[in-house]
C-alpha cells in the first residue's frame, strides 16, 4: 500500500482495515505444510534456514511466553532458557521461539555473520528437524539502554495443556517487500511510516492466516519502531481486538538490518511468566 500524503486517521484505518483479502487467499493455497516434530508438543511452519515462520501448539499442549527478568548475552541467555525447560521437565525440543536483543543495526553482511553462530547453537541442540529450523525469532535493536552484546530478550516453548484455545507464536515480520524491496525505504516522514505499518500489518495478517488463524485470535501484539506513527495503535486496534484488552506493547527500537524501521509480532498465549536470572 502506498500513500502519497497524509491521510486523516479514518481514512488510514479504513485503508488497513479493508486488507488485502486477495492476497491472503492466493498466500493460504501456497502454504507450505505444517511440520509436527515428535516430543515437541508443537508443530511449526517452515521458514527459512535462521528462522521458521511461526510454530502452533499440538493438541493437548499449549505454548507459553517467558521474559526474562532482565536481558542475558546469548550464552548465558541459551544456558537460562534450557536450565528453565529442564525445571518443567521438558526437552529442549519444545522450545519454538526466540526474541533477541542487538546493540545496534546490523549490515546484511554483519547480520549474516551474526546468524551462523545462532543457527549452531541450534544445530549443537539437535533442533533442526528434517533439516528444517523450527525456531520463530525476532530480532531488535533497542535505541535506549541497548545491550553491549548481543542478548537474550524472551523465549517461547510448549508443555502439557488441557486448555482448549489454540496458541501460537511467529517470527517478526519487517517492511521488507518482493525481493530486497523495502517499502517507503528512507522515507520517515508520517506518511512513509503509515505505508511501511500498513505493509507489515498486511503481512502480517498473511502470516497468520498461514497458521490458520486472523487477528482476532491474538492475544499479544509488539511493535517495534523508533520513529513516531501517528494512529499505530488505533490501526492495531482495529485489527488486534482480542489483543487491546492487554495492549500494544511498542518497544522503542528498530529491526536488525539498515535500513528497516518496523518490526510487528503477534502470538496467542494463555500464559506468560517471568524467568529470574
Amino acid at each position: 500500500m502506498t500513500m502519497r500524503s497524509v491521510r486523516s486517521r479514518r481514512n488510514f484505518l479504513t485503508s488497513i482495515a479493508a486488507g488485502p483479502l486477495l492476497a491472503i487467499s492466493t498466500v493460504r493455497a501456497q502454504t507450505p505444510a505444517m511440520v509436527s516434530r515428535p516430543g515437541s508438543g508443537y508443530r511449526f511452519l517452515p521458514g527459512g534456514p535462521v528462522f521458521a515462520a511461526g510454530a502452533v501448539a499440538e493438541p493437548g499442549y499449549e505454548l507459553v511466553h517467558a521474559l526474562l527478568a532482565r536481558w542475558l548475552p546469548l550464552e548465558h541467555g541459551y544456558a537460562a532458557a534450557e536450565n528453565h525447560l529442564t525445571s518443567l521437565g521438558r526437552p529442549i525440543h519444545a522450545l519454538c521461539g526466540m526474541q533477541l536483543r542487538l546493540p545496534r543495526q546490523l549490515s546484511a553482511e554483519e547480520f549474516s555473520d551474526f546468524n551462523s553462530p545462532y543457527v549452531a547453537r541450534l544445530k549443537a541442540w539437535d533442533l533442526m528437524y528434517q533439516g528444517l529450523n523450527p525456531i520463530s525469532r525476532t530480532n531488535v535493536a533497542p535505541v535506549l539502554n541497548a545491550p553491549e552484546q548481543p542478548s537474550l530478550h524472551a523465549f517461547s516453548y510448549a508443555v502439557a495443556s488441557d486448555r482448549r484455545a489454540a496458541t501460537f507464536t511467529m517470527s517478526g515480520m519487517t517492511e521488507r517487500g518482493p525481493g530486497a524491496s523495502v517499502v517507503a525505504q528512507g522515507d520517515l516522514s508520517p506518511a512513509g511510516m503509515h505505508s511501511k505499518l500498513a505493509h507489515v500489518i498486511s503481512v502480517v495478517a498473511e502470516r497468520l492466516a498461514e497458521l490458520g488463524f486472523g487477528w482476532h485470535d491474538a492475544s499479544h501484539v509488539d511493535l517495534y519502531a523508533a520513529e513516531e506513527i501517528p494512529g499505530a495503535v488505533a490501526a492495531l486496534a482495529a485489527k488486534a481486538t482480542g489483543a487491546m484488552a492487554r495492549g500494544v506493547r511498542w518497544h522503542y527500537g528498530r529491526p536488525p538490518v539498515i535500513g528497516l524501521e518496523v518490526e510487528l509480532e503477534a502470538r496467542a498465549v494463555a500464559r506468560e511468566v517471568i524467568v529470574s536470572v
